[in-house]
């Protein structure tokens, strides 16, 4: 979903549209955090049935209770897993400068001979 917005954002730039890197920016955040959320919640629903079938007749209602945070904590990760590997194939895919914001840049900024510390600004030394 976060592509069709690159795309369709991207097309837009290119006859001189409405969308900007900016736009495409938050819209990609949006897409983004909503996959993410629609994922997790997946997740858990399907190792929550996992665990009603294949678990919960074997142990006492008593510690059934017990598994929900188990539960959670699997779906959080399995997501979370899911999405960045998913994220590092788009990013592969989609050159981040030609459709984001800058703040958004991915490239490693090379640092100045001057001042190998802070790519961003060299120091001043007032003595």
């Amino acid at each position: 979903m976060a592509g069709f917005f690159v795309f369709y954002a991207g097309k837009r730039q290119k006859r001189g549209g409405g969308v900007t890197k900016h736009k495409n920016t938050i819209l990609f955040i949006i897409a983004a955090t909503g996959f993410n959320i629609i994922l997790t919640v997946m997740i858990f629903i399907f190792t929550f049935l996992l665990f009603v079938v294949f678990i919960k007749p074997f142990i006492s209602d008593n510690y059934v209770i017990f598994g929900l945070p188990v539960i959670l904590i699997i779906s959080i990760f399995l997501s979370f897993t899911i999405y960045r590997i998913l994220l590092k194939r788009f990013l592969a895919n989609v050159n981040m400068d030609d459709y984001f914001d800058t703040s958004f840049s991915f490239k490693k900024k090379k640092s100045s001979p001057e001042n190998p510390g802070n790519p961003e600004s060299p120091e001043k030394t007032n003595k």
